[in-house]
């Protein structure tokens, strides 16, 4: 990187400059005509930000953590999300970005469509040095040593006895969450992919997962008592939408949901996930942590996520952009521009704490109208005990 990008979108540009035609189309398509990929990311700027001020927000008064997922606060309230074949971008892929991320204490999700093993991924992680801190209009501050937790994508495939290999091994080197994804029985219509037939390239093979392919019989009342019997690792199904999923969530004991719609790669004209969002949180009701994905491209968006209701917030293409555009320094510094942004807002909105992130602090745009409606705060939002 000749200049040094200022934002995602700058990286973002020289990735795709970088990137294989096929490669670009691969990480960029979404399903059909692609309505509910881009409504991932205009929806998110619908919510407008409602700032305070006179408020002491001096940089020792600023905390980024996350609110205590299973006890335990994240350094900041994000975290990279599974997304396959990282070796497609270049340099070490998967090893890349969990040294970027481990290297700043922040957590991260491996897909089981990895091109790293798992047990790579994570030693890479492991062994990487710590080196935290965050910027803020050349601030330096220092983050506690907390270190990353890492977590598994999981496809589960109609062979059950491969699916329960695959999960002994991710718990046996380390991974502590099955991110559980129930979003594809089926694959989505993707249109570039049926137009011009995508293949890995013959160097890379995943060596992760097993199979890609999922159960399409898998339900509630069978799949979850028998991850129960097969692991200690929390369960959290990605993929939810539907408030009445989330209600079944809690129902069957899960540790956590994902809100997600699969980077708008599986049902088109799905809602945008920070639409989804608010309606999971009313029933949710800050019992389980929830996880949040969909269009996240600066840390704005990470606040808007926290303020309706995600507790922590996958990135997706946005680590892939950076892994393309500087292997692990680029992916470092999408972490660090999304870190600074995200303490930014917090700074002038009068916000010093995560749990003061609140609906209220949001008015949302409204198209039919000029004007700002201020979103009211639900009653459980004093009432979280994740």
């Amino acid at each position: 990187m000749q200049s040094r990008p200022a934002s995602v979108a700058d990286l973002e540009k020289i990735a795709l400059d970088k990137l294989p035609r096929a490669v670009r189309q691969y990480y960029e398509g979404g399903a059909e005509d692609e309505i509910t990929l881009r409504e991932n990311i205009s929806s998110l700027q619908r919510y407008r930000i409602v700032p305070k001020y006179l408020i002491d927000v001096g940089p020792e008064k600023l905390d980024v953590r996350s609110r205590p997922i299973w006890g335990k606060r994240q350094n900041v309230p994000f975290a990279v999300g599974p997304s396959a074949f990282h070796k497609l971008a270049g340099y070490e892929g998967e090893l890349d970005v969990a040294r970027a991320a481990a290297k700043r204490g922040i957590s991260m999700g491996l897909s089981s469509s990895s091109t790293s093993s798992l047990e790579d991924v994570i030693h890479a992680g492991k062994t990487a040095p710590n080196q935290l801190h965050l910027n803020l209009n050349g601030n330096h501050q220092r983050l506690e040593p907390t270190t990353s937790d890492w977590w598994q994508q999981l496809y589960v495939s109609n062979n059950r006895s491969e699916t329960e290999a695959f999960i002994k091994r991710s718990e046996k080197a380390g991974y502590s969450a099955l991110l559980i994804t129930v979003d594809r029985p089926y694959l989505g219509r993707r249109l570039s992919f049926l137009r011009e037939k995508f293949e890995l390239p013959p160097h890379l093979r995943r060596t992760s997962g097993e199979k890609m392919s999922q159960d399409p019989s898998m339900h509630w009342d069978e799949l979850i008592p028998w991850l129960r019997s097969v692991t200690k690792m929390k369960l959290l199904v990605k993929g939810i939408l539907h408030p009445e999923d989330a209600a079944l969530a809690l129902d069957h004991g899960l540790d956590g949901v994902v809100v997600s719609n699969h980077g708008g790669r599986q049902l088109d004209a799905a809602p945008a996930t920070i639409d989804a969002l608010p309606a999971i949180a009313d029933v949710i009701q800050g019992r389980i942590p929830i996880f949040f994905d969909g269009g996240v491209r600066k840390g704005i968006d990470v606040y808007r996520a926290l303020a309706l209701g995600a507790d922590v917030v996958l990135l997706g293409r946005a680590v892939l952009w950076g892994l393309a555009a500087g292997g692990e320094e680029g992916v470092g510094l999408v972490l660090d521009i999304i870190a600074e942004e995200f303490r930014l807002v917090m700074a002038l909105t009068g916000v010093t704490d995560i749990t003061q992130i609140r609906r209220s602090t949001l008015g949302l745009v409204n198209p039919s109208q000029v004007g700002l409606s201020q979103l009211s705060d639900p009653a459980w939002e004093d009432k979280r005990v994740v």
